[in-house]
């Protein structure tokens, strides 16, 4: 099966830098939560398949851990002036074992996701989704560069994508508080990278 799958051509954009993937994940997120992103992609632009892709991901991640995970945000008590460096505590944690994965990854675009819609929620500054696109861009393009280039980058991605489903049938996920190693003071998703744990 994985070499059927290495072997599969896809389709790579030229508009499938980090930061399209980033705004068009944030756009869907917030638009399937009802909320408008006025800064976001149009809903009429045909997403790309690397955009699919991390879309199909992220409803996964949601749909196994939307509730545990909200539970979690909202311990984190975000406000305006600490936003930015919660998500770079938890950015880091997630990769600070010097592990990275496509599934650490894709858990680091569905924490983006929550925290963009719980901004919406709470009614932040208007500017914070924004905010959350620029930290997401930046940790991906320097924290992570290397190890994308090493592994084809987003066709790399593609073929995680198009190989995960089975290999998630055959060894399921590590239940929540493994994945996120639990802590009771404050930051839940230290762990986070925990999220589809299979090699990529």
């Amino acid at each position: 099966m994985v070499k059927e799958v290495n072997k599969r051509t896809f389709r790579i954009m030229a508009d499938d830098s980090t930061r399209s993937v980033v705004v068009d994940y944030l756009f869907y997120r917030l638009d399937s939560s009802g909320y408008t992103w006025e800064n976001g992609r149009q809903g009429s632009i045909t997403p790309t398949e690397v955009q699919r892709a991390m879309r199909s991901l992220g409803d996964e991640f949601e749909e196994r851990f939307r509730d545990r995970f909200d539970n979690m945000i909202e311990k984190l008590n975000l406000t305006e002036a600490n936003a930015r460096s919660t998500f770079t505590e938890i950015a880091a944690e997630t990769f600070a074992d010097n592990v990275v994965n496509w599934g650490r990854i894709v858990a680091l675009f569905g924490f983006a996701g929550r925290l963009a819609v719980h901004c919406h929620e709470r009614n932040l500054h208007h500017n914070m989704v924004d905010n959350i696109v620029d930290w997401v861009t930046a940790y991906v393009d320097i924290n992570l560069k290397s190890w994308m280039d090493s592994h084809n980058r987003w066709q790399g991605f593609l073929e995680f994508h198009a190989g995960g489903a089975e290999a998630r049938l055959n060894n399921p996920w590590p239940n929540f508080k493994t994945l996120c190693g639990y802590a009771a003071a404050g930051l839940g998703v230290l762990t986070l990278g925990a999220f589809l744990t299979q090699k990529s």
